[in-house]
């Protein structure tokens, strides 16, 4: 069959339908309606469709759509079916607005509840029964196109001969898009599309429509005519190919004795490859299926001091150490292994065990004969500089551990003497606050606050030779939120000054939160240390490009004494000076992260410390 425009009817089975499809199914029989319903609906469950029948009266189809939805398992809803009183005839009449309405809403719950469109079958036997204007009804299967060319949904349409009249049937069918003629769904030579039906000059368009159909019926006894032509050069082509197929047959032999020569040149090359394999740098061991060695190499021969022939043919838990033989076997299957610098203990003719490193590829790169094939890298002196590091790691530990018993010791001792020094000096001033001139009043006081600054020196020294790698723990670390707590613990300590902070917000760095909040403590006190004799002092903690790494900067606008430690700054600024146990507290943190930290003058205007982590 051929369409209006000459183009032959699409023909395909019920079970192709899609969503946007409307069909219409004129039956007589019971045996013409089941199968077609049946498939739609097993074509639409799928599909992860939902089928929601709109019941009219057909008995025997109620019957089947209930028993379906009946045996439906765990609560599924994929198929549903609503009586006439529910859809076609609620509220007790028909109303074209509110049919389109609820099929609309059916759609958008369904696509809530997940469902990937919407199959309504459609009886259309309530339209039989009277009370309905053909018009209407007309009216409204042309609307019925519009809606599912709007909506994820497929419509079929049941029509019973019994109940309309040829008339009727045949108005309704030229309003469906494809229609459903034993068992196949074909286009609608005669469909009056929606636009056309509803203008009022559609009486014209029908009857193009009809001499359109009519010029494809004349066109059909042409393209058979036009389809035999083409059936005698097909066997025209096919009596070409056959002679070409002779042609190939004597092109083949020729190319078999090519073949023979380059199957010859692909021994040779095979050759050359074991022939490399033999003389690697590196151990070679393959095995076959039942984990016996096949093959070694000559390094495997000169590493462990076996011959070839002295160990082909043995197990490899025989050649390995016994405690990963259970691991190497689960390591190599029989379709081959796949792995990379594994460490096994090979044994050597001598008794002793040498440390490889394995690597197996032979899943991917298969070698007949060869299950597993490995390749070993002799890693035992590397294995034993990597005992003497931990050991002498160890040793360094323990050696730290009493040097920082030493400096906790030191460090109390002279603590307690500076106390009492400063216990002494006050004592005396309280005694003889009178009869002392006032030059021994300053030189008490300057005692006093000396032995205060020499115990502050000596906890900050302690404190930096604590300072260690062995509870490094990393983690995200908020730098703004830290200098925003250590500035308000300044200002409390030191309640008479009137500092001005400014502080970037949302600066976050990978480190130890601990030992970031000692070097953030002391580069904070050193600035505010710094602007003590300043009229308006200001500290300011951000961020900044330099040399296009983002870098972190503490700065102050106060006056720098001599500094007696001095750190190259990047080229595009002058140096400033780092100084006092404290800062060299900070660059051991700073150093620990792997970063590194610097100074720049500011002109007598301050000093700025950049650091990266």
């Amino acid at each position: 069959m051929h369409d209006s425009n000459g183009e032959p009817v699409e023909e395909k089975p019920l079970q192709d339908t899609h969503c946007h499809d409307h069909l219409c199914l004129v039956y007589q029989a019971e045996t013409e309606l089941i199968p077609a319903v049946v498939a739609f609906i097993q074509k639409g469950v799928k599909s992860g469709e939902r089928c929601i029948y709109l019941n009219a009266g057909e008995e025997l189809l109620d019957r089947v759509i209930k028993n379906a939805v009946a045996a439906q398992k765990n609560g599924l809803k994929v198929l549903a079916s609503l009586p006439k009183d529910e859809s076609w005839l609620r509220g007790g009449t028909f109303e074209p607005v509110k049919m389109i309405a609820l099929l609309r809403d059916l759609c958008l719950s369904s696509a809530v509840e997940g469902y990937k469109g919407v199959r309504f079958i459609c009886d259309m036997g309530w339209a039989g029964e009277g009370g309905v204007p053909l018009h209407q009804l007309l009216e409204f299967e042309a609307t019925l196109n519009t809606f599912v060319a709007q909506q994820e949904a497929a419509l079929l349409c049941l029509y019973n001969r019994k109940v309309f009249s040829a008339e009727l049937l045949l108005d309704v069918t030229k309003l469906h898009p494809h229609l459903n003629l034993s068992g196949k769904i074909c286009r609608n030579l005669l469909h009056l599309p929606s636009e056309q039906y509803l203008c009022p000059t559609h009486g014209v368009s029908e009857l193009e429509i009809f001499f359109s159909a009519m010029r494809s019926a004349a066109d059909a006894a042409s393209e058979q005519k036009q389809l035999r032509q083409e059936l005698d050069q097909a066997y025209a082509a096919l009596a070409r190919k056959i002679y070409e197929n002779w042609q190939e047959e004597d092109t083949r032999r020729t190319s078999e004795q090519q073949l023979h020569e380059q199957d010859d040149a692909l021994k040779e090359h095979k050759r050359r490859l074991l022939t490399i394999l033999q003389h690697l740098p590196a151990l070679l061991a393959a095995f076959d299926g039942e984990h016996r060695l096949v093959s070694c190499n000559h390094e495997f021969e000169r590493s462990t001091g076996f011959r070839a022939e002295d160990v082909v043919g043995k197990r490899m838990q025989e050649l390995f150490d016994a405690q990963v033989s259970d691991e190497m076997t689960m390591a190599h299957p029989f379709e081959g292994g796949e792995y990379r610098w594994r460490e096994w203990s090979l044994r050597c003719k001598d008794g002793s065990l040498k440390y490889i490193s394995w690597s197996n590829i032979s899943r991917y790169v298969p070698i007949a004969g060869w299950s597993n094939w490995m390749l070993g890298i002799d890693v035992t002196q590397k294995v034993y500089a990597e005992e003497r590091l931990r050991m002498l790691r160890a040793e360094l530990n323990r050696q730290a551990g009493e040097l920082q018993d030493f400096s906790c010791a030191v460090s109390h001792d002279l603590c307690g003497q500076l106390a009492r020094v400063s216990s002494h000096c006050r004592t005396m001033q309280e005694l003889c606050g009178t009869t002392l001139p006032t030059s021994c009043h300053q030189m008490l006081q300057e005692i006093h606050e000396a032995t205060l600054e020499m115990v502050e020196r000596m906890t900050a020294l302690l404190r930096l030779t604590m300072i260690s790698t062995d509870d490094f723990s990393a983690q995200e670390v908020d730098l703004s939120a830290m200098a925003a707590e250590i500035a308000a613990r300044l200002r409390i300590r030191d309640g008479e000054r009137a500092v001005t902070f400014s502080i970037e917000q949302g600066l976050v760095v990978r480190g130890d939160e601990k030992l970031l909040r000692l070097a953030m403590e002391q580069l904070l006190e050193n600035a505010w240390n710094s602007s003590r004799q300043e009229e308006h002092p200001e500290i300011r903690f951000g961020t900044t490009q330099v040399e296009g790494e983002r870098s972190f900067f503490v700065s102050d606008n106060g006056l720098r004494g001599e500094i007696a430690l001095e750190r190259p700054s990047p080229s595009r600024w002058t140096g400033a000076e780092m100084c006092g146990i404290g800062l060299a507290t900070v660059e051991r943190i700073i150093t620990l992260h792997r970063g590194k930290i610097w100074a720049a003058d500011e002109g007598g205007k301050g000093a700025t410390f950049y650091f990266k982590v």
